[in-house]
């Protein structure tokens, strides 16, 4: 947004982004940071893992997972 509409806009709409979400979390009582830290933990693992292969492929290897850690 800071691209096309520039900097001003688009810091008063993140604001209004986090402002929203703050509310909700304090009206509706949700559990937004576990929930939301755990997901992201999961996506981050998943997406260096897509990396490794892709550059284990691009280098001729083979990636074979360590059955001690379940991977």
């Amino acid at each position: 947004m800071a691209a096309r509409r520039g900097g001003l806009v688009a810091n008063k709409a993140l604001a209004r982004k986090l402002a929203t979400l703050f509310w909700r979390v304090m009206v509706k009582g949700l559990d937004f940071v576990e929930t939301g830290v755990a997901q992201y933990e999961a996506k981050v693992l998943e997406t260096k893992h897509r990396i490794l292969r892709r550059l284990a492929r691009q280098l001729g290897q083979q990636i074979i997972p360590n059955p001690a850690t379940g991977a």
